[in-house]
């Protein structure tokens, strides 16, 4: 299926034997659709969807190219006998690339399902994860086969391409290692990956490495390679040239609770996370058409056993022209206020709006004027000064702005308008938008309820209640086990933000991955809840949060 969205209309016009019904303008977006929920789930064992897509030939520049993945859990799917896959299994997005007789593959992400028992995925509309993929532009071009997903759990599959100017024109993607599965003893005594020499374009102005690695695997005392930190490394001409650890917190994974060990951190992905992608910038180490030598490394393995774990690793190199823009700061993405999925545990809140900038301009972004509020309301005003080099990202705390007309509009809209002074060169990249999710409205007066668990965890815990100008108003901690504690709130009108700290990041659930080693570590759950005071349930909790809740509610009506 195909269609495009008219820029700022709700007009979609559907593509016929790949010819459009109009023309493309900056700003417009091609959709493309080749999976449904109606779409067959893939048989056999951690089986993938097939699809044979036909990608646009010449309607580009594409300022942008978004994947969107949508997971939702069904009894129809043929990975196992639960709606939700039971256990987290990794898969890539894969697309073959005619060459000559043969094809190549190129891996343009890893994906890590979540433990599906028990599982909440958004429910008929799924989890959204979206993948920029606008650096893969030169092979996404006329017919070509995508393999995705698997059999876990129902796929949803759009491609966004949005006309337009990219950052930089991308001239070629090229395999440096292609995706392997490979043992870190192989890794680390150069018996794979070994050192490569690469031609650069000599018509690109600029290159990009991409790593995406992830461990796998229970061997030697530290569980390696999935539970254990390493350093990778690449070398250049035999020279160091950029080094990294792959390690991912998990703590705070935005879906949960999750029937296994969801929240402990693990080598570069949680389940139902992306794996971590490691991006680093080789122009200003090389010339156009020089001829180099990569070589990628790993710490060396103990004597342990530990060099039978497992890594599953791609490593790209991405050619590119000239910077598009001079002056262009970008927005990447609304943190707060946001009902999306992946920022749910910051959200709801009526705090200080949290965005992502990027400097997609040549030159350094020192001044960015930022507007933002609620949609057809008055816009706060917001002057940023820093010092971001090209592609360089930072998070923008914005001062809390007027939310009167909450209760009729929850659109809350930000724009750049200027970039170091002057007007921003890039237009497509200033706006975006985002709903805000209302918070609960609690009485003035109220109980917070704590019943803690026991195998001395209790002190691990603590919780402050604390308003938009930062007072703490309730705060507590070193609490004994197997205790009830009842501690009365009263507030006056306005927002407030409840959290509640775990240090051990493993929330106050049972630990019932004991019950068979050592069952009289289990323990029993805590309870965490809100009352009125007369005991009627304003809020509770699920005890399996892993590190933190953030709970946000306001006490008086919605401004």
């Amino acid at each position: 299926m195909f269609w495009y969205l008219k820029k700022n209309t709700a007009l979609f016009i559907f593509l016929f034997s790949g010819c459009l019904f109009g023309e493309l303008v900056d700003g417009d977006t091609l959709v493309l659709h080749p999976i449904t929920w109606n779409t067959s789930s893939p048989e056999g064992w951690n089986a993938q969807y097939k699809k044979i897509i036909q990608f646009p030939g010449s309607d580009g520049p594409w300022a942008k190219i978004i994947m969107v993945q949508t997971l939702k859990c069904d009894s129809t799917t043929k990975g196992d006998n639960y709606p939700c896959g039971e256990w987290d299994y990794i898969w890539n997005i894969f697309v073959n690339v005619p060459k000559e007789d043969t094809v190549e593959t190129f891996s343009m992400g890893s994906f890590v399902t979540p433990y599906g028992k028990r599982l909440w995925l958004g429910g008929e509309a799924g989890w959204e994860w979206t993948y920029d993929i606008t650096d893969y532009a030169p092979i996404l071009k006329e017919e070509r086969e995508i393999i995705v997903g698997n059999n876990q759990e129902l796929l949803d599959l759009k491609f966004l391409f949005i006309k337009g100017a990219p950052t930089r024109n991308i001239l070629r993607v090229e395999n440096i290692y292609p995706y392997g599965h490979h043992k870190y003893g192989d890794l680390a005594d150069d018996i794979v990956l070994q050192e490569t020499k690469l031609q650069l374009l000599p018509e690109a102005r600029g290159y990009k490495l991409k790593a995406v690695v992830s461990g796998h695997g229970h061997a030697g005392p530290r569980n390696c390679c999935e539970w254990d930190s390493k350093t990778h490394t690449y070398y250049m001409n035999g020279s160091e040239l950029f080094r990294w650890n792959v390690w991912k917190d998990c703590g705070n994974n935005p879906i949960y609770p999750q029937g296994g060990t969801w929240p402990f951190d693990r080598a570069g992905w949680c389940p139902g996370t992306k794996v971590d992608e490691y991006e680093n910038e080789l122009t200003p180490f090389v010339k156009p058409g020089d001829t180099i030598s990569i070589d990628y490394e790993i710490e060396p393995y103990l004597d342990n056993g530990e060099k039978e774990g497992e890594f599953r690793i791609s490593h790209q190199l991405f050619s590119y022209g000239s910077p598009n823009f001079m002056n262009d700061a970008e927005i990447i993405d609304i943190i707060v206020p946001s009902s999306k999925g992946a920022f749910s545990r910051f959200n709801p809140t009526l705090s200080n709006p949290k965005v992502i900038i990027k400097n997609a301009g040549a030159y350094d972004l020192e001044r960015v004027e930022i507007h933002y509020g609620l949609k057809h309301r008055r816009k706060s005003v917001y002057h940023w000064y820093g010092h971001l080099k090209f592609l360089e990202e930072e998070k923008v705390f914005l001062p809390i702005p007027n939310w009167h007309g909450l209760r009729r509009t929850q659109t809350f809209e930000v724009e750049i308008k200027k970039t170091n002074g002057v007007k921003d060169e890039n237009p497509l990249n200033n706006i975006l938008t985002s709903t805000v999710p209302l918070p609960k409205i609690f009485p003035e007066e109220f109980i917070l309820e704590i019943k803690t668990n026991n195998r001395d965890r209790a002190r691990e815990n603590s919780f402050t209640i604390s308003g938009n100008n930062g007072t703490v108003y309730y705060s507590s901690g070193f609490f004994k086990d197997s205790t009830e504690y009842n501690f009365p709130i009263e507030l006056k009108r306005g927002f407030y933000e409840f959290l509640f700290r775990d240090d051990m990041e493993d929330g106050i659930s049972v630990h019932w991955w004991n019950r068979n080693s050592a069952p009289e570590k289990i323990g029993i759950s805590g309870e965490l809840k809100f009352l009125k005071w007369d005991g009627e349930v304003l809020h509770e909790f699920k005890p399996d949060f892993g590190q933190e809740l953030r709970f946000g509610f306001i006490v008086g009506p919605i401004p």
